[in-house]
């Protein structure tokens, strides 16, 4: 047995300590001067061993410093010896740093098919506990974890919670005897690799004999730093743990014939993990006539059901027509929204979800929706340009005064410029259905261009033929063009340049039920009695409803809004209760 540190051993030198059990032969006689050389060599080598265990103890259990100097050998240690550099404790990592690639090892395969057995050593005990990841990824423990105290595994332990720590750490000090571990009592107590599979160690004692001698039994030791807590450990290993499948938003489509789809818009793709820190805005349309939301957030994996339910929240929508939500991710199964409104988890429309898309109607009619779209020529001075775009915005200030209280009201602006020459051109400006404040901004932002082409001639077969092109709503909705001009379309006599014939693109609007209000703006010096005056003046009274063309200065904004004939709003039909895919708002046409 070595009588530095108690360790039975039969070799010349002690595997645990170092001491010189054998030595010699020996020169001469063993004299008082030699003896006592041993005996000197032997308390430092003692001293130093216990001095080395009470460091080690002392980092743990600070407030037990004064009964650790006590059981040092030889004369009464100081605080000063308690050096931190004696623990020799080498280098730790973080155990969350230790399991991070485990994580994902779980979350590979189906729900529950793989388990993580954690032997987590410290201080207090050994504490056992087994991961696994649920169906939604999330790694949670099976079981409660269950401890095991460290005199159910060591042999020679002292009762005292102070001496057992000593002894633990590599002590001997004054108790006289060591300790060491009891490997039948470890095999009934503990979980070996064989028998659990993937078993891994947390090691919080690195460089205490006692433990090492413990987890020198496993494959997998991490020598880990901190504290003990399962339940903080499995909370914090959420931001680490990737998706095993990637979430996606529920929203619905409505085409333009009204029908609906249910589209799912891409959020955080499998693998993503939320310590990464990416978040996602999407833009959202707010369907008209709905005071609340539901905000649906699914798995999607081949093989599995339409919809599994990550998580849902109930929104209090704002009164708005388009916004946006920013989604983080904060762990498998867990994500946050933020957006305008409010937003809380409803954790039985969750449950609910399937029914809840099973009775999105196969049609969306909302029962306040109008499409108005304003046609301008922005070709002309700047004061003839500036008088038409300001009575733009006197209409749609009417409008919204109107139906202030109609989120279903949607107007879109279409500017023309002129041909240049005979060549193929874009001519049109196209800003697409918005909120009526979304359209007034747009207007303030058009600007004027010098006529370039014929003098009473523009492009507006090409503003026509686009129009159709919008993306109206139908067939429930109300459908309006409001044109705004100087000049008379290309016609028969004076092609257009890019073979768009105004009259087949006015009849195709008004068979599809898109209603046509023509207002003229007729030029300084017009003669209403010369050929081109008369034809000009026939042009723009077939453009428009019949009796209801008018020329710009006649019209106020009362007579316009009148004119528009907006149905009144009704609470017939069956409210969506999903956000709608939000469309862009602008566009360059080009022919």
């Amino acid at each position: 047995m070595c009588p530095v540190c108690m360790a039975e051993t039969g070799d010349t030198a002690c595997p645990a300590c170092g001491w010189v059990l054998t030595a010699g032969p020996w020169l001469g006689g063993i004299t008082p001067q030699r003896r006592q050389q041993f005996d000197d060599e032997l308390t430092f080598a003692c001293r130093q061993l216990d001095l080395r265990a009470a460091a080690r103890v002392a980092a743990v259990v600070g407030g037990e410093r004064a009964a650790l100097l006590e059981l040092v050998r030889g004369a009464r240690a100081s605080e000063a010896e308690l050096d931190p550099g004696r623990r020799q404790v080498g280098t730790a990592e973080s155990d969350i740093t230790a399991l991070e690639p485990l994580l994902g090892w779980l979350i590979a395969a189906p729900a529950r098919t793989r388990t993580l057995t954690v032997i987590d050593i410290d201080s207090r005990g050994v504490e056992v506990y087994v991961l696994a990841a649920d169906d939604r990824g999330v790694v949670r423990p099976i079981g409660a974890p269950r401890t095991v105290a460290w005199s159910d595994l060591v042999s020679g332990l002292s009762a005292s919670p102070t001496e057992a720590l000593f002894q633990l750490a590599g002590g001997v000090g004054v108790l006289g005897r060591g300790c060491r571990i009891d490997r039948a009592r470890v095999d009934r107590e503990l979980p070996s690799s064989a028998s659990m599979g993937q078993v891994h160690v947390l090691h919080r004692l690195p460089g205490w004999p006692i433990p090492e001698a413990l987890a020198a039994g496993y494959p997998e030791v991490h020598r880990v730093g901190g504290a003990r807590d399962s339940a903080r450990l499995v909370r914090r290993a959420a931001p680490y743990t990737p998706l095993r499948h990637g979430y996606r938003l529920l929203t619905v489509e409505v085409d333009r014939s009204g029908r609906t789809e249910v589209r799912h818009v891409p959020l955080f793709p499998a693998g993503t993990r939320a310590v990464d820190g990416r978040k996602v805005t999407v833009d959202v349309a707010v369907p008209s006539g709905c005071g609340e939301l539901l905000v649906a957030i699914t798995e999607d994996h081949a093989g599995g059901r339409h919809l599994d339910a990550v998580c849902v929240f109930r929104w209090i929508v704002p009164e708005v027509e388009t916004t946006a939500l920013e989604f983080e991710l904060d762990g498998p199964g867990d994500v946050r929204v933020d957006g305008l409104g409010s937003l809380t988890i409803d954790a039985v429309a969750g449950v609910e979800l399937a029914t809840a898309v099973q009775a999105i109607p196969a049609t969306h009619r909302p029962s306040d929706a109008v499409d108005v779209a304003l046609a301008v020529e922005l070709c002309g001075s700047a004061e003839e340009v500036e008088r038409r775009t300001r009575s733009l915005a006197d209409w749609l200030a009417e409008l919204a005064d109107r139906h202030r209280h109609r989120r279903g009201v949607r107007v879109a602006i279409l500017g023309y410029h002129d041909h240049l020459g005979q060549h193929r051109r874009g001519v049109v400006r196209v800003h697409e259905f918005g909120s009526i404040t979304a359209t007034a901004a747009a207007v303030a932002e058009l600007a004027p261009s010098q006529v370039r082409g014929s003098g009473h001639l523009a492009p507006l077969e090409d503003v026509l033929e686009l129009a159709a092109t919008l993306t109206w709503r139908q067939p429930a909705a109300a459908r309006r063009l409001v044109i705004v001009g100087r000049r008379a379309p290309y016609g028969d006599d004076t092609p257009c340049p890019n073979r768009v014939r105004w009259q087949e693109s006015l009849a195709r609007l008004r068979d599809n039920g898109i209603e046509v209000l023509a207002v003229w703006d007729t030029p300084p010096g017009f003669n209403p009695v010369s050929r081109r005056g008369r034809s000009t003046a026939t042009v723009w009274r077939e453009l428009s409803l019949p009796g209801e063309s008018r020329e710009l200065g006649k019209v106020t904004p009362g007579w316009l809004v009148d004119r528009l004939r907006v149905p009144a709003a009704s609470n017939n039909g069956v409210a969506l209760v999903f956000p709608m895919v939000a469309v862009s708002t602008e566009q360059e046409i080009n022919k």
